[in-house]
């Protein structure tokens, strides 16, 4: 079964509850397991956000095309997933969701880590793949460390962007709001935040990839253990029906559009011949996959 098929039926219900429907076929899984050899991992949902397909950057007429394709309605509804895993005596997460600042579709993080049966007290990492709000809204809690036990760790090239107010005051309007809450977010845990180059084994078993282009430093996180392998990607893919089979085409998001372009297509290729799993923020629901090459591009499969 293809991701494509999947995930039709989750924005279905998706779109159900978000107009406050409650029959229980509306409910959305908020955990999927994604154990790694001696990890025990789960792929957490932080819930749904709207996406405007304006925002993919298609800038060629076949690349119009392409977009109207995938998304003759001019809009989808994005996953928001974290990952959460136990290495030895770590409890780590994998980004934090967008808390309280995305609006209602999003902040179910603290619900799925209730049903995994971890405390945010027992968190002793925070791996942020970059500072994008949705990935750091949930740092914080009415003004206070959401995760009070947690060092936090971010690769250097990103702290040392979003972090410098010499940016900030560059930075078109839409963007300040990310420097905003990074600077806001990381104040929350004095003298805990650590910086790192992608590469060398950060935690047990974890190892952060450099997959620069969305974000100056942003990261994707490789677990190993036992010969298995699990790969989150975080946001090399952010439009699945699109940028899977047009890894190409880039999006508004991105810092650097054609380094984006470049790291996905890269990185989604080594995944494909080594035969990890994968999963990252924006994939159907809380869910692994394998991907395989298809045409110009990938296809996920269950």
């Amino acid at each position: 079964m293809t991701a494509t098929g999947w995930f039709a039926g989750c924005l279905l219900a998706a779109l159900c509850c978000c107009l406050g429907a409650t029959p229980a076929r509306c409910a959305q899984p908020l955990l999927g397991k994604a154990d790694v050899g001696a990890i025990k991992a789960f792929v957490l949902s932080d819930g749904y956000r709207e996406m405007d397909a304006k925002l993919l950057l298609a800038d060629t007429p076949d690349k119009q095309e392409a977009v109207k394709a995938a998304y003759p309605d001019g809009k989808t509804l994005n996953s928001l997933n974290v990952l959460l895993f136990k290495s030895g005596d770590r409890v780590v997460l994998v980004d934090t969701g967008g808390g309280k600042i995305l609006g209602p579709g999003a902040g179910g993080l603290p619900k799925a880590m209730d049903e995994a049966g971890v405390k945010p007290e027992a968190v002793t990492d925070i791996v942020l793949t970059h500072l994008h709000r949705d990935h750091t809204g949930g740092l914080g809690l009415d003004g206070k460390a959401a995760y009070p036990n947690a060092t936090v760790y971010l690769s250097k090239a990103e702290y040392d962007y979003w972090l410098n107010p010499d940016n900030e005051a560059k930075a078109p309007e839409r963007a300040r709001s990310t420097f905003t809450t990074a600077r806001e977010m990381l104040a929350l845990y004095p003298g805990k935040v650590q910086t790192f180059e992608p590469g060398k084994e950060l935690l047990p078993g974890a190892t952060p990839l450099a997959a620069y282009g969305h974000t100056p430093g942003h990261i994707a996180l490789l677990l190993s253990s036992n010969g298995q392998n699990l790969l989150f990607f975080a946001d090399l893919l952010h439009a699945m029906g699109l940028q899977l089979p047009r890894p190409d085409i880039a999006i508004a998001f991105d810092t650097d559009p054609a380094q984006a372009v470049q790291a996905r297509k890269a990185l989604l290729e080594r995944a494909a011949k080594e035969g990890w799993t994968v999963t990252g923020v924006h994939v159907p629901g809380p869910e692994t996959y394998k991907i395989k090459a298809s045409g110009q591009g990938f296809e996920l499969v269950k």
